[in-house]
């Protein structure tokens, strides 16, 4: 893969995963349970 391939797959990405957060509430709703998730069982 190109880098110029690759740097368009991975903005393509970020937007839908942005725009998923902003605008899907149980997807944005179950990415923040998985992050307190992972933090609260990987915090000392």
């Amino acid at each position: 893969m190109s880098t110029s391939t690759y740097i368009k797959v991975c903005g393509g990405v970020a937007a839908v995963w942005a725009l998923g957060l902003l605008f899907v509430p149980p997807f944005s709703q179950a990415v923040e349970t998985l992050l307190l998730v992972f933090l609260s069982t990987n915090a000392r």
